[in-house]
């Protein structure tokens, strides 16, 4: 399985979390790994906000980095303010 390496940006604050792609690829394991992030680590993460993030994360459309192999972005609401998030192809498993 390949190992992600996903980048979120949410109220001017970053966090980066690593997975495995445990749902297939890095679009259902986004979702999986949104619910790893600690607690404290973005603004107002509240249990409705993750839960929010994790739905809108399982239906985001994401588009492939031009000139960059491995990277997809994906951008939607949440609580009012934008989240992004990255996926990049960190490691390809043999």
């Amino acid at each position: 399985m390949p190992l992600y390496t996903y980048i979120v940006s949410y109220r001017g604050a970053t966090e980066a979390v690593q997975g495995r792609a445990r749902a297939g690829n890095y679009k259902g394991s986004a979702a999986l790994v949104i619910g790893e992030i600690s607690d404290n680590a973005l603004p107002g993460l509240t249990k409705q906000l993750r839960t929010e993030m994790i739905e809108k994360t399982y239906r985001a459309e994401w588009l492939a980095i031009p000139n960059r192999g491995g990277v997809w972005r994906t951008s939607f609401d949440v609580g009012g303010s934008e989240l992004a998030l990255y996926a990049i192809q960190t490691e390809v498993s043999n």
